[in-house]
Order: C-alpha cells, then structure tokens, then sequence
C-alpha cells in the first residue's frame, strides 16, 4: 500500500517494463501491477479514493507522457496489458486533459519503423472504442475518419500484400479500427466514394487473401491466428456497413436522407464485387480449396439474409440460391464431427447449446438456419420449392438406401431444415400442410428408435416443432405418445432432455394428459433428474407446466416435489455463491447457467404454490420448505433471485391470504434485505409487503416496530437519491395498501404518509410526471378517506392546506382509472362531512368549489368503468381474433419484397405503417370507451402538459375501494350532510347552476338503481 502512494512509482514501473535487460516474468509481473493500479485509481471517485491511495497529478503526467513509449518497447502480451491501461485513461482524460494525444497518434501512423506504427494502430483502436457507442457524440470519430483513416488504408493496403504476423496485426487492427468507427453512426469522409472504393478494394484484398492451410490439422483454433483475424474483421467491416447504411430495405426511414446517396452508391458500384468475392468464397470453401472459420461463415450468411430483403442485391443472389441451399446451408446444418465429440466429451454442453438459443447466438449454425428461414419467408415463390425439393430428395435418398449406406448426419441435417422452416410450413394455410401427417409418420416417428442417439434426438426435436399437427388416427397418436414417453428413460442424455421438451406440448391433448397422469410422480423426478444433470433452466419451464397442467394431483406428493427442487437449488447455488470470490471470464458462464438454472426452479416452486391455492393446509407445509430458501438468498444478497424470491414468497401469502407466524419471522430478512439494497428493488418488493399489509394488518396495526418498518422503506424511498420517481409510486402505493387496509388502526402512521407527500406537491418542479403526481395526490386522498380530522389537522399545523388542495382541485383531470377516480370522491366528500366549524378557513370558502370537483370526476367515472369493463373482456376472452391472427401469409402471386423494394419507396410504407398504427389506435380506443376522436389520436399536440401520459387503467387493481358503490357513497354522504351538516349541505348545494343541480339528480337516480341491482343479487345468492 505504502508503494502503491508514493509519488513516482508508476513511472518506475513504465521503466522496468520498458528495460531491455530485465526478465520477462519481471516485466509481465510489473505490468499486471501498473494495470491494476491504473484500473482501480485512475478515475478519482470518492469510492476509489476510500479503497486505494490517489494517483498524484505528476504521476498521471508522466504515465501519460511514457505509456506510448512503452507499449513500442514491450511483448506481444504485455502490449495488450498496456494497450488496456492506455484505453482507461483516455476514456477520463482525452480529449480535455489530453489534447496533444492525437498529435503523438499522428507521428506513429506515419512512421517509418514498423513497430511504431503497430503502437500507433493499437492507440488508435482505443481512442475509437471511447466514442464507438456514441450516436451523438461524433466529432472525434468524425475528425479521426477525416485525418488519419486515409493513412490508415494505407497501412492496410500495404500489410495484405505481405504474408509477415506483423502485417496481418497491422492489417487485423485498422479493419477493427474502421468497424468500430461505422458501429453507431457513417463519417462523412467515409460516404465519399473515393474512399468508399479504396477501403472496399482493402476489404475485398483481405477476403480474397489466399492463406495455405493443412486439411486435416486445420481447426477452430487457427481462426485466432492474426491472418484469420483479419479476414474475419474484414468481413465484419463490409457486413456492418451494408447492413446499416448501404442496403436501402434495412434503412429506417429516418436516416433516408442521411444514408440514401451512399446506399446506393454501395449497391451500384460495390455490392456486385462483393457478392462475387463473397460466392467465390463459398465456392471455394465447398470445394476443400478456402478455409473459412465458424465465425466467417456466419458473417456470411448474414449477409446474405440481408441481400434476400433488397431487390438489387437478390437479383444477383437469386441464381446461386440452389448451390448456396445445398452446399453451404445444408452442410452447416447437418450432425458434424465437433458435434460428435461434444455429445460424447461433454453431452451437457451439448444440450446446452441445442436448446438455448443464446447460448449459440451468433454461431454459423444459427446464421444458416436464419439464412434458410429468410430465403423461404421472403423469397418463397423463388425458393421454397426448391428447398422442400432438396429435403425430400435427401430424405427418400435416406429411406430407400440399406442400413449399411445411409447416411444418418445427412438425414440430421434435412429434419433440421424442416424444423428451421416449421413456422410456416405448419399455418393453416401450407400448400404442404396436408402433408405433413405423412412426413412425420414415414421420417420422424421411426427414427424415434434409430441406433444413432443424436437420430433419436433430432427426431424428437423436430416433432416438438411440429406437434400441433393431426394424426387421422387416434391409435396412432397414442403409439407416438408412448414412444416419446419411454424415451425418457434413453440412455443418451440429450435425448431424454429432447423427450422431455417434446413431451411438453402434447399434455394438451386429454389421453395424453390421462396417461401420463398415472405416472405422474415418476415423470416429475426424470424431470428434477435432467435438471440436476444439466442445471438450465429448460426442464424447470417443462415442469412448470406441468405444475400448471396438473395442478389438481399435485397436492399428494407437492411437499416431496417442493423438497426435490430446494435440494436442486441449494446445490446449483452453493456452486454459485463458492464461486463468486474468483468470478472471472472462465467461469462467468458456468455461474451465469446455473444461476438462471436456479431462477427457473423457483418459478416452478412458485407456480406450484399458486395451483395449490384451494389447498391452504399444503401451502403451509411448503412454507416451511420455501422460506429457508428465501433466507438464504437474502442472506447471502444474491442480487440476481430477488425478483424470483419476492415473487414466490408474494405466492406463498396469497394462496393462504393470510401471514403465517413462519412468513412474519422472514419479515426481518426481508427488512435487512431493504436496508442493504431493497431501494432498488421497492418495485418487485411491493406486490410482498402488500400482502403483508393486506392479509396480516391485525398484526401490523398492534405491532409498532412493524409499523416503524414499514414507514422506514416508504421514507427511505421517498428521500433517496438513488431511485426515479417510478420506484417513489411504488412506496405511494404502500403507503396506500395501509391506509385502505388499516383504518382506524394505524392513527400514528397518517402525519407522516402526509409529510412525505407534500415534500414533493409543495415544490413546483419537485415531480416530473402525471403518474407520481396522481400518487402523491392519492396519501392525501386516502389520509382524508382513512380519518379527515386527522388529516386537515396536520396540514393545518404546518399550513399546507391551502397549497395541497389548490394543486388537488387543479389536477382532478388526471385521475384517468376507476380507482383514482372513486378515491378522490372518497377523500374530497370526506372533508365535505365535517361539520364548517371545524373545517380550516382556506377550505370554508371553497366548499362548493370542492363539491363541484366531485361531480366533475363522476362525469367521467361512468365512461371510465366501462372502458375498464371492455379492458377486462378483452383480456380475459379468447384469443381467436382474426385481427390478432399470426399465420403465416402465402396468399399472393409474388412475395412481397418484390413489390415496393426500391428506396425511393421507403418513405411511402413508413406513411403507410403509420397509418396502419392509427388506425389500429383508433379501433383500440373505441374499444376501450375511448371518446377521442381521429384528430386527437393523430395530434403532435400534448394535451397532458410537460407531465406526459396518464395512468393507463389497471383492470387487475384490487382494493376496498371496490366494495364501495361511489353513486351510492355520494347519495349516503349527501343524506348525512343534509340532517347532521345542514350549513355544509346548504353551501355546496345553493351554490349549484341548474346543469349541476339535474346532474346531481341523476346521481341519485343512478344510485337507487345500483341499489336496486345490490338488492336483486342478494336475493339471487
């Protein structure tokens, strides 16, 4: 510590990495030190200065004046070490505290000493990292685009035509240099077409580069060899400036005019030489004579799932479609002999793979499969022929060969293409879709029992894909049912995982459903099984369902179930949090797995719990199960299973609607949980510490330390300076649950719910949107619902009465749902039943001013609780809409992209789905009881001031509110008015125009009838 302070010791450690005549170890151990200090020092926050002594200006001087110097003098490994250094202190010190660095740049690029150069490309490619991200910032990429990347071609343009490593770093780092420049935004410069065809004869140099390589030692590991970089970094640099600026189907409307003159310049003068290189490559690569690495060949098929969607460049793709089909898709698709040693070496991360999409994001394999898909969605009249024509070729060829000369990796590849293209061929409208019965019965279902275990797996992740297709027979369906059922039991991993997932959706079917129900309880434990083997959370979403599915013969064996799945999560989790103290990019992964693993299984703990809700006898022995879990995560702060923890335990004291004494023992874990780090997490806490509130107020109401709790997270929400105003409405509607809830039970709570609201109402900028500005309003409104004395006398001791209600009275237009509407009446005809002696002077004279803001809200309360009503049908009806229906379209001579593709179009279909969304506005509006009419919805105006848009109604909203008819509460308030407040009642009605006096009228007549309809369904029941 005492060295890591003292003033000169980083210019020491910059001379011992830079000596000639230390040892390597030396200078590796002082550069892993001089990155450690720069990493943890440079920036000078108050939470570093705590942790590590400061760096002093002088040090930061001659760190700046000597890093260059340095990484020139240095190895390959610890030039990345510094290069990471020099990254850290441009991010904080460029361009302000460092402006002379891009004069030093310049002198590198320039010089004539190649390693100088290499220093200069890997200080540049950091400089370009601190802005690459940046779509608003540009100018230093703008400016570094315009005087130093005509250089930087040079460099290139020189290193392709040598076959030195040092070359291809050099070559390698300015294509890198230049794709991170164009990641957020196309200098000018670089739009110029004289630098748009020296870079792109750069790009095509480097692709083109013949590189000798040995067939049978040739491997993945190759492709991090600085040549294989820069071929990769080449392509990525065309790919990346084709598909955001220079192909005219990807550009948004918005950047038409920014990007047009180069989008089609690009696809005039550029995009035939690189669709050649390009075909040239993929012929080449078929043909054993080109290598291309996994990487390439996605970036490849990326680019050309972007070509499908332009017109011009599929004219010239469109020839090649059948060769591309066959040799390059089809290949890529097919069981290989990596996937071979992966099932056998390490079946777990073979599945992994398989089944999580994310887990192969990017691969070639997945780039393929998207390539297939585009070229039969977009392109179908001109591909899908063909393509089903291959497969059934490649299929038949499988059939009717002997046992001896089938090849089992190609018949793999062509049920991958068939599942690939499922989303379409399984629509209602499939030319092919009375096929396909056939398909799986004569290609699929037989190789259920191949002797080839990833066969068997292929085939029952195809009829997964296509499992909502018909058998004629149910016989049959029975006997597929049962061959996917015994291959639970298959020796091979992979494929009791496929025959789990596969078993998923035929639960839908009601014999499926009978015969599985008998072995129930055995299924489920292949189920914990397979998630004990492969610790994803995949299994855990087929259990859920099942949960779901079978919630009625759960309740036998639900504690045994729950007590499998705590043991799986304690144990994935105890690899987790003995793991945490070395996370590092090695394990981040394995860790990343099992802690969404561990996610997954208590979403099934919860889901189960929630099915057990008629059986509150069983959800308390789960608590006793549950509720150590949730200790643990608080415990041990496991950040990541909040959300999932706070849910369950929500599950828990719903099913019951009541708080056991285990879930009030768990209430301080909860607590000390707010404390450490619950203020970031107020909103997936609340719907918790509601039902704590809600079905457990007996015991809040006769406990104050409970009561001081609660008030402590509402308050500290309220107060931080770490949290929006979205976590401050989750604290209001705390606040709210206990006032509705607690009334007359927690008098000592109100002054200070009051306190923390007018903090906010009485300062005129202190709140930034209409929905914490209702809430705010609402501890008000629900103060006065909950006791008016109490409530008028605290805002009289700290004079707030007059300001509060003016804003209330102002902003009664924003109060848009049925409950806000109902609470305001509550809280305002609450201050209206206090006798006028004992209400404050400021409010005396504004009786009927208050009154009038109570017919102003009913004249829209009726509209509003028909639009929740038309909300609630809509989402509780079926989902057979036509409106809504996703089936794939095949209707159509050709396919769509062909009918506006030119870019002079682009602005027409932006006007179009425009358009299209208004209307769909409108007819959503109308639905809704929505009185606007088409020139609100398509106005710029904002008729909701600087505050935005206003609660949108909540038709799962529950409250005591809902159990008060507000006609009738107003007609019951009135009458009381009327006999015990007769000065109250005479001010507010003598007051009253005519147009008020026959509405009010109507309110009571309202209110006899929903009297009448309370007193029919009494009867009724």
């Amino acid at each position: 510590m005492f060295l890591q302070g003292h003033e000169g010791f980083l210019g020491v450690l910059l001379q011992m990495i830079s000596a000639a005549d230390l040892p390597l170890g030396t200078k590796q151990a002082a550069s892993i030190y001089f990155k450690n200090r720069v990493r943890r020092s440079w920036l000078s926050s108050q939470r570093a200065l705590e942790q590590h002594p400061p760096i002093s200006e002088n040090d930061r001087t001659a760190t700046k004046e000597n890093i260059l110097a340095a990484i020139y003098a240095s190895s390959q490994a610890i030039k990345l070490q510094l290069t990471e250094c020099l990254g850290i202190i441009l991010k904080h010190d460029f361009p302000e505290k460092w402006p002379q660095f891009t004069v030093h740049l310049k002198e590198l690029l320039h010089a004539q000493d190649a390693q100088r150069v290499y220093t200069g490309l890997l200080a540049l490619l950091e400089l370009i990292k601190r802005y690459r991200y940046s779509a608003t910032n540009r100018d230093v990429l703008n400016e570094i685009a315009k005087e130093l990347f005509p250089q930087v071609q040079k460099i290139a343009e020189q290193a392709i035509a040598s076959d030195d490593e040092l070359a291809m770093r050099m070559a390698w780092l300015s294509f890198k240099s230049y794709y991170n420049t164009i990641q957020s935004g196309l200098p000018v410069s670089l739009q110029e077409p004289a630098n748009l065809v020296a870079w792109g004869t750069s790009f095509i140099k480097m692709i083109e580069k013949p590189v000798a390589f040995d067939k049978d030692t040739i491997d993945e590991d190759s492709a991090k060899e600085p040549v294989w970089k820069a071929k990769k970094w080449a392509v990525r640099s065309v790919n990346r400036l084709y598909s955001r600026y220079g192909n005219p189907a990807l550009l948004p409307s918005s950047n038409a005019k920014k990007h047009g003159a180069f989008a089609k310049l690009f696809t005039a003068n550029f995009m035939p030489q690189i669709m050649r290189v390009y075909l040239q490559q993929i012929e080449g690569y078929t043909a054993g004579q080109v290598w291309m690495s996994l990487r390439i060949r996605g970036l490849v098929a990326q680019f050309l799932s972007d070509c499908i969607k332009e017109k011009s460049a599929w004219k010239l793709l469109k020839p090649h479609t059948e060769a591309i089909v066959a040799h390059f898709v089809f290949p890529q698709l097919c069981f290989t002999k990596a996937d071979q040693e992966l099932w056998e070496d390490n079946p777990v991360e073979y599945v992994q793979k398989r089944i999580d999409p994310l887990d192969d994001f990017g691969s070639a394999t997945v780039a393929a499969s998207n390539l297939l898909i585009d070229l039969a969605f977009d392109r179908k009249s001109a591909t899908l022929n063909t393509i089903l024509g291959f497969v059934n070729n490649v299929l038949t060829t499988y059939l009717q060969s002997t046992e001896e000369t089938r090849d089992p990796r190609a018949k793999d590849g062509a049920l991958n293409m068939m599942s690939a293209l499922c989303g379409a061929l399984i629509s209602r409208k499939s030319p092919i879709a009375s096929t396909l019965p056939e398909f799986l019965l004569t290609h699929v279902v037989p190789e259920f029992k191949s002797q080839y275990g990833f066969l068997r797996a292929r085939a029952l992740d195809t009829y997964c894909r296509y499992s909502s297709v018909e058998f004629p027979d149910k016989q049959i369906s029975r006997s597929v049912f049962e061959s996917v059922f015994n291959l639970l039991h298959d020796p091979e991993l992979p494929v009791r995982v496929h025959a789990a997932l596969a078993l998923q959706p035929m639960i839908e079917n009601d014999e499926n459903r009978d015969a599985l129900a008998i072995h129930l309880p055995q299924v489920m434990q292949v189920f914990l099984n397979l998630t004990n083997e492969i610790d994803s959370d995949t299994i855990t979403h087929v259990i859920e369902e099942f949960v779901e599915v079978f919630a009625d013969r759960m309740a036998p064996f639900a504690v045994e179930l729950a007590q499998q799945l705590r043991d799986t999560f304690m144990r994935v989790m105890g690899d987790v949090v003995s793991n945490q103290p070395e996370l590092n990019s090695s394990n981040i992964e394995d860790i990343s797995d099992k802690t969404m693993a561990a996610m997954g299984v208590l979403k099934t703990m919860g889901t189960l719990v929630l099915n057990l809700e008629n059986s509150p006898e069983v959800v308390y022995r789960l608590e006793e199960v549950v509720f150590p879990i949730a200790r643990f995560v608080l415990d041990q702060r496991v950040v990541d299973l909040y959300d999932e923890v706070f849910e369950i335990l929500d599950c828990c004291l719903f099913a019951v609607k009541a708080v056991s004494p285990n879930a009030w023992n768990l209430f301080g874990a909860i607590y000390a949980c707010f404390k450490n780090d619950g203020v970031d997490f107020i909103e997936e806490m609340l719907p918790l510490l509601d039902n704590y509130v809600t079905y457990g107020m007996d015991t809040v109401a006769t406990n104050s330390d409970l009561q001081e709790r609660l008030f402590d997270m509402i308050e500290s929400v309220m107060k931080s300076d770490r949290v929006g105003e979205n976590e401050c409405i989750c604290a209001c509607k705390l606040a709210e649950t206990i006032m509705l809830h607690g009334r007359g039970k927690v008098d000592g709570m109100i002054p200070g719910f009051i306190s923390l609201a007018a903090a906010y109402l009485l300062v005129g900028d202190a709140i930034k949107t209409t929905p914490f500005l209702v809430h705010a309003l609402e501890i008000v409104l629900n103060a006065l619902h909950y006791n008016p004395v109490i409530t008028l006398n605290v805002l009289e001791q700290y004079q707030w009465t007059e300001g509060i209600f003016t804003r209330l009275v102002q902003s009664t237009s924003k109060f848009s749902r049925v409950h806000d509407k109902k609470l305001l009446i509550f809280g305002l005809t609450a201050v209206l039943n206090i006798p006028a002696a004992q209400l404050p002077p400021s409010l005396q004279n504004g009786l009927p001013q208050l009154f009038e803001a109570v017919l102003h809200v009913f004249q829209s309360l009726g509209k509003a609780i028909e639009a929740r009503d038309a909300l609630e049908r809509m989402y509780e009806g079926d989902d057979d809409d036509e409106a809504f229906d996703n089936e794939f379209e095949w209707d159509g001579a050709e396919d769509e992209l062909d009918g506006g593709e030119d870019f002079e179009d682009v602005d027409d279909a932006d006007e179009m789905q425009s358009a299209f969304l208004k209307e769909l506005a409108g007819q959503a509006a109308k639905a809704l009881g929505s009185d606007e009419d088409e020139a609100d919805l398509n106005s710029d105006d904002d008729d909701d001031d600087d505050f935005g848009s206003p609660l949108d109604e909540e038709y799962t909203l529950e409250s005591p509110l809902d159990e008060i008819d507000a006609y009738i509460h107003l007609q019951d308030k009135l009458a009381e008015m009327q006999h015990a407040n007769a000065a109250v009642y005479d001010a507010i009605v003598q007051n009253l125009s005519q147009e008020n006096t026959q509405f009010v009228q109507s309110l009571m007549e309202e209110a006899n009838r929903q009297r009448e309809a309370l007193a029919a369904q009494q009867q009724q029941s």
